[in-house]
């Protein structure tokens, strides 16, 4: 259960490094009210990945077994879904280290949802901006594909425990980030330059990337390539 726990955390903590709509949101607020602020926030947020990866690692450890049940006759489905892995990441690599700046969603006035949040306390402002994340292109997609690997890949055990130790741990790795992130911004506010987020967004892409070569690396490794070529071979 423990690794499990630790698969989470190091994903969630992975997943919540481009400054996107909650990450800018956090600096933002912590620049402006402090840390408690900033880290109430965080905490927010935390809370609703929790429950964001719970249904997403659940759904998916469903699908994952489905899968298995019927590679024997369909052996490049499974294969097939390990390269689309691969291929997500490292395109969500090349946007970020392509990005020309980061959303706030702090300063669109047009948001009535979460302008009803602004007065109420940091705390329930990051549950409003992680819901209203909802609608990022990339974070529904990210999740799925992640939550689809951990399975396919047997990271961790497929069982009700297990699903719910790791979304656990998803949450606590977005907070951590987003604590140390406040923390760091709130530090060295009167230092930072007006590139810093984008700076940071770089740096998600390039852990994307990275994170994408692993996984294409070790797809390499395990697969049974003699098998594969057989089969292309007999059609």
């Amino acid at each position: 259960m423990l690794i499990s726990l630790l698969f989470g955390t190091i994903i969630g903590l992975i997943l919540a490094l481009p400054p996107g709509p909650v990450g800018v949101s956090a600096i933002k607020l912590g620049m402006s009210n402090g840390r408690k602020s900033g880290t109430q926030l965080a905490l927010g947020t935390g809370l609703m990945d929790f429950f964001y990866c719970l249904i997403a690692i659940s759904a998916t450890s469903a699908a994952v077994n489905a899968i298995k049940s019927i590679s024997g006759d369909y052996p490049f489905l499974i294969l097939g879904f390990q390269l689309t892995v691969v291929v997500a990441f490292v395109v969500l690599g090349i946007i970020n280290l392509n990005a020309k700046k980061a959303e706030n969603p702090l300063d669109n006035k047009g948001n009535r949802f979460l302008d009803k949040f602004k007065s109420k306390g940091p705390f329930l402002l990051g549950i409003a901006v992680a819901t209203a994340n909802m609608a990022n292109p990339t974070f529904l997609p990210s999740l799925a594909w992640v939550t689809m690997n951990v399975h396919t890949y047997e990271l961790i055990l497929n069982n009700h425990l297990s699903n719910l130790m790791f979304a656990i741990g998803f949450g606590l790795g977005n907070f951590l980030w987003l604590y140390l992130l406040v923390r760091f911004i709130v530090m060295y506010k009167d230092r930072l330059s007006s590139k810093m987020v984008l700076r940071l967004r770089q740096f998600a892409g390039v852990t994307f990337l990275s994170f994408g070569t692993i996984l294409g690396v070790r797809l390499i490794s395990i697969t049974k390539w003699p098998e594969i070529l057989r089969l292309v071979f007999a059609f």
